[in-house]
């Protein structure tokens, strides 16, 4: 009995010293010389500086390369901070060379980085090594025109290596994407969102719910399919994405109910109008690089705001004082507002204005400068005693700071009529005035 004992114990310290000796390995035994070796030819494969700052080899839990500190191009455009290559070790004695795995952990990649990964693809396909699964975790993408939040990356290579599975997604879960292979060159794409924010720098819209789909296809993204809710409202739509030595980008969206406050405050905007959106969309974007699509946005919108308010001018009070100037801090209130939106880059047009109330009826046309100033006219009529009165309305100031002050014509029209009748006489100038000024009528 006590021999047992005795074998069990020489037998446990044993198997402990195994273990232990096995987790000392990869510090007993560095590859650090190899490094200047390897770092040489892939540098050579790739035409770009690479640097590894440690490489050694791991038993546990499975035999793997550790590597520490792998940087890639002059400018550090892609870097790792660690990572792993597990091989296959039956495979390697059959004359294959075949990796389970490989996996990174703190990658980053910056914009610039895509003319390097190109040259990275086009370098030869690996060299006869088959890879069947790549991992990759808490990646940042650095681009000016986005935002996104750290993500993963899932390569499943192992049933077609030519046709790969990619799955992307946060780590939150707010949002997943599946890449699957379709026919030859043309991958069907699928995206999921819930509680997300678009990583758009000019225009992050809190989605509660966003649903896509579609292919990729070479340098083309298509989605005939988007889906979302935000704000209170729907979006139903469709993108299309192009690039090249040119990005282009078109698509169309429906909105439906949209609440404009919590829109305007996600775009960076003051919010000064309420009321439910709904709106058709068609825009389009011609750049040389994606970073550009912003500015060279192309965007034509026919609107319509239900029950709101637009807080700045109260348009109802532009008859108390026909030859000074409205000034802002007031509240128009509006049961409907319909328009034309057209967004040439920075500059926004909006067209065919016309504002109903009981007590109020506008119609006009405004532009919105890059800088936000404002130019434009409006013929606003309201409820007087005896009927409506319009009256011709020069638009001016900021975004931030409206101001309404009358045409020259219905100054020049408000006057005549003051001097010929008092009271009434002001009131039937106006309307000749903005009769002269070329009145635009609501449709």
């Amino acid at each position: 009995m006590a021999f047992g004992k005795r074998k069990w114990f020489w037998g446990l310290l044993v198997f402990s010293g195994l273990l232990v000796a096995a987790l000392a390995v990869p510090f007993l035994v560095p590859l650090t010389g190899y490094i200047p070796q390897l770092t040489r030819r892939v540098s050579a494969r790739i035409g770009e500086p690479v640097s590894i700052t440690d490489l050694r080899l791991q038993l546990l839990p499975t035999p793997r390369l550790a590597i520490v500190g792998l940087k890639l191009g002059r400018k550090d455009e892609v870097s790792i901070e660690r990572g792993s290559i597990v091989p296959d070790l039956l495979l390697l004695f059959s004359g294959e060379v075949v990796l389970r795995e490989i996996r990174a952990d703190g990658v980053r990649i910056k914009h610039s980085a895509l003319d390097l990964l190109d040259k990275l693809r086009k370098g030869g396909g690996g060299g006869g090594i088959l890879v069947q699964h790549i991992v990759l975790r808490h990646v940042t993408y650095e681009q000016r025109a986005l935002r996104l939040p750290e993500f993963n990356v899932e390569v499943d290579l192992s049933v077609i290596p030519a046709a790969a599975v990619v799955r992307v997604s946060t780590d939150d879960g707010a949002f997943q994407a599946t890449l699957d292979p379709g026919r030859v060159g043309r991958a069907r794409l699928s995206i999921s969102a819930r509680n997300w924010r678009l990583p758009i720098t000019a225009a992050p819209l809190a989605f509660d719910q966003l649903e896509a789909s579609g292919t990729l296809q070479g340098s083309r993204l298509a989605l005939p399919e988007v889906r979302g809710k935000l704000y209170g409202g729907t979006l139903a739509g469709s993108l299309n994405l192009r690039w090249g030595r040119q990005w282009r980008l078109d698509g169309k969206a429906e909105l439906a109910g949209v609440e404009l406050i919590p829109l305007q405050s996600a775009l960076g905007k003051p919010a000064r109008l309420s009321g439910r959106l709904t709106g058709k969309v068609s825009y389009s974007a011609h750049a040389s690089t994606a970073a550009q699509l912003g500015n060279a946005l192309v965007l034509d919108a026919p609107f319509e705001v239900a029950g709101g308010e637009w807080h700045g001018v109260d348009l109802s009070r532009v008859a108390e004082l026909p030859l000074g100037k409205l000034s802002s801090g007031g509240t128009t209130k509006f049961e409907q507002m319909k328009g034309h939106l057209a967004l040439r880059g920075k500059h926004v047009q909006l067209n065919k204005i016309c504002v109903r109330s009981p007590a109020l009826l506008a119609a006009g046309n405004v532009s919105i400068a890059p800088d936000e100033t404002l130019s434009g006219k409006l013929d606003v009529s309201v409820a007087k005693t005896k009927g409506f009165v319009g009256v011709p309305v020069a638009v001016s100031g900021t975004t931030a700071d409206p101001s309404l002050s009358l045409t020259r014509a219905g100054v020049i029209g408000a006057v005549i009529g003051t001097v010929l009748l008092p009271g009434i006489g002001t009131s039937l100038g106006l309307s000749a005035g903005s009769r002269f000024d070329g009145r635009t009528e609501c449709q």
